[in-house]
Parts: C-alpha cells; structure tokens; sequence
C-alpha cells in the first residue's frame, strides 16, 4: 500500500512537471500591463540584524540577512488569463502557471496536472478579481489572502461598477467575518466551480504583501486592516495569554507535553490558559487586542498578534531551528519577540518544554 502511494505521487510529480511550466506576469505582453499599479506606502524595509544569530529553518535562510524588504507589491489588470479554481491560481492557455499568483510554495509537484487540462472551460466577461491562494488555513488567510483586499481600494479601481470575487467553495466563517469589513463596496463573492477552468477576460491580480516564511505586513495596511476590525478604544494591555496546544478535532500537532506543569509555573505571573479553537473570531481579536505577553507554541494561533500593539512574544519550538513566520509578524508590528528551541527532529513534534529556561525569558519581560 505505502508503495502504491509513493508511485502514485512519484507519477503525479512527473506529469506536473512534464505538462504545466512556470513563469512571470512581468513576462506577459505590454498590453496587458496598461494597468499597473504600484503602491508606495507599502513599501520599505526593517533592520533584522539579530537575525544572523537565529537558527532559521534551512528553507528559510534566504530571508536571513541584515534587512527585510518587502516584496514588490502592485495591481494589475490582465485580459484572457485562466483561473484554475482548485488552486486560486492564474495560468496561461498554454498552461504557465504565473508564480506571482502562489503565495508560498513555488514547487510544480504540488499541482495536479489534471486540474489544468481535464476540466471544461468557462468565460467569465465581467471585472474580476480574487484573493485566495492555494494555502488557505488560519495563518496563511490573514497574512496572505486577505492583505491583498487593500489593494482592489485602489483608487483606479473605485470607478468600476462591480467586481466579483471569485471563490470556488462557500466563504469560511472567518472569511465571511473578515469578508464584511474588508471587501471594497463595489466587490462581491462570485461562487465558480471547481471543475471548471475560466477564462477571465478582465482580471484584477492583487500580488500577495508578503513572502514565503514571512508574516511581516506593512504598517500601512497594518493600520488600515486594525482600524477596520479592531474594537474602536483604548487597548487595556492587561492579557498575559498562554496559548494551550491540546490535541483537537485538527489532530496532535506541535502539543505541549508537559503543559500543564508550564502552565502551573506561569500562571503566578498573571497567565491565563486560552484554547483558540474553543473561541470565536470576535473574542480572540478582544483577547489580543488587550495583550501584554504571549507564550505559545509555534503555530496559528500566534497570528492573532496582529492584533496587539508592542507586546512581549515567546515562541516555543520542538526543533533547534526556528519557523520565523512570527519572528517576521513581530518585526512589523514592533513586539519584543524572543523564543525557545528544543531539540526534536520534526517540526509538527509533539515536545517537552524546558520550563526553567521558559521562565527565565519571561523573567526578562518584567
């Protein structure tokens, strides 16, 4: 069976690279790029030069380096592009998949070619746009989909009478949450299915804000994202959160082992134990929105930092490298970010805290 498997994905990775191909919007025609649109106040840099002494996961070394630039960030209309709906991404009818259009990994063994040539094709004829990428969990959903619904605020763009947001599948309940707040007037959801291509004859392409292994955001849209969903007063800073890694219905993952000791040590501090999962959208942004120190795991739940201004972060991880999408986050939004790396080969291991030297870091905090 696990033979079978292996040939099977072997199989699927040959056909991929053997049928679709990558390239470049910026490869595209000149008349397709009448409508270029960059966007100034994105764009800067950030010193990180403590970040040679970190020990960054390998594929991530490429951002290692004394400053962060943020990725060129543009919109622009296209004409007579296709929309693979399965993976939110754009190629061309020879089937070049455009890479500006994935938002993280770039690899073409990820794509079922059969997504690309096996399904009928549909013309959609009106203005068009999306925000989705092929990664659409928690994290990725804040910091690379949604960032790109500030750029259809583009003031080229107001004129328009309406531009459907194509969406293959109904909007989660945070889409939708986030959807309500953030979508221009003259946008709306447009469900397409996915077993069919379309052809787009005029499209919106938002490039993504940020970059793989990265949550750093522009302040620009930072503000504009806060003022948008934030509670509109005064942040108390008062929440000492400790996010809790029980294994849920999403599986076991980067738990604690020994969390409930961690917790017993911390909570004379002022932490109190929050499960993420078991809260909604709105309590969460409250939550963080009141922050003074988060200690938590590596993983999605450390996202929700967006929300808060200039808090302490200690981010726990089952390796001896680090996953530096929250070093990133913080550096954006000028928290005091500091971490704990254990020694575990895998980074989805399940791992033991050291809970002296835990502490001896918050201790650093007060």
């Amino acid at each position: 069976m696990k033979l079978q498997k292996e040939i099977s994905t072997s199989f699927k990775s040959a056909l991929s690279h053997t049928l679709l191909s990558r390239g470049s919007i910026h490869q595209l025609e000149d008349s397709f790029k009448e409508s270029y649109q960059t966007y100034p106040e994105l764009s800067g840099h950030v010193s990180i030069s403590d970040a040679s002494s970190i020990n960054f996961l390998p594929e991530a070394k490429a951002l290692q380096s004394s400053r962060y630039t943020t990725p060129n960030i543009f919109a622009l209309r296209l004409n007579d592009l296709y929309f693979c709906p399965e993976y939110n991404i754009l190629h061309t009818k020879s089937r070049q998949i455009l890479e500006e259009s994935i938002s993280t990994q770039k690899e073409l063994e990820q794509f079922d070619a059969k997504a690309f040539y096996l399904k009928k094709t549909k013309t959609i004829s009106g203005v068009c746009s999306t925000f989705r990428s092929h990664k659409n969990g928690y994290y990725h959903t804040l910091i690379d989909n949604l960032p790109r619904l500030y750029l259809l605020h583009g003031s080229q763009f107001q004129e328009i009478k309406e531009i459907s947001i194509l969406l293959s599948s109904q909007p989660s309940k945070v889409e939708s949450f986030y959807l309500d707040k953030l979508l221009p007037d003259n946008a709306k959801v447009l469900l397409v299915d996915k077993d069919e291509t379309c052809k787009l004859k005029d499209f919106i392409f938002p490039s993504f804000l940020s970059r793989r292994f990265s949550g750093y955001l522009p302040l620009a849209y930072i503000s504009w994202f806060i003022k948008r969903v934030a509670p509109n007063r005064p942040r108390k800073k008062v929440n000492r959160i400790f996010i809790s890694r029980i294994p849920t219905h999403k599986g076991r993952q980067r738990c604690i082992l020994n969390e409930n000791e961690l917790f017993e040590r911390l909570e004379p501090y002022g932490f109190k134990r929050y499960v993420l999962d078991h809260m909604k959208i709105e309590e969460q942004i409250e939550l963080f929105y009141d922050a003074e120190t988060v200690v938590a795991a590596h993983g999605a739940g450390l996202t929700n930092a967006i929300f808060s201004e200039k808090i302490n972060v200690l981010e726990l991880f089952p390796t001896q490298f680090i996953v530096p999408h929250y070093y990133f986050l913080s550096k954006s939004l000028r928290h005091n970010y500091r971490y704990l790396c254990t020694q575990e080969k895998g980074k989805s291991s399940s791992f033991n805290v050291d809970i002296e030297a835990t502490l001896s870091i918050v201790n650093k905090f007060y």
